[in-house]
């Protein structure tokens, strides 16, 4: 759980429809990029521990699939949508600082 923002990469270092997979605070996260706008989520699957980062980026609909057993994760929530997952993700705030991404705890 992150309590701050923090920097986790450059803004050229997450490609237009792309992920990267960083840390922060000993926090996995996945950052994706679409359409311009920064999402950043848990980058551990919440079915089997592995790297969501390494999955594919669903664009149009706004989710990232795992690379194992294909669950869907929604970027915007977190929930889960498409199973064999059931367990949501976690959802940070993402800011733009010039060129630094930074990451923080998400204020609902």
């Amino acid at each position: 759980m992150l309590d701050r923002f923090v920097r986790v990469a450059a803004l050229s270092e997450v490609p237009e429809g792309g992920m990267l997979g960083v840390v922060a605070d000993d926090v996995e996260i996945c950052l994706a990029r679409i359409d311009g706008e920064l999402f950043a989520v848990g980058n551990v699957c919440s079915h089997f521990y592995t790297w969501l980062s390494e999955g594919e980026l669903l664009a149009r609909d706004r989710e990232v699939q795992c690379p194992m057993h294909e669950s869907r994760f929604s970027l915007l929530t977190g929930e889960v949508n498409e199973p064999p997952a059931y367990e949501p993700i976690e959802v940070f705030a993402v800011r733009v600082e010039g060129e630094d991404i930074l990451v923080g705890p998400r204020q609902d």
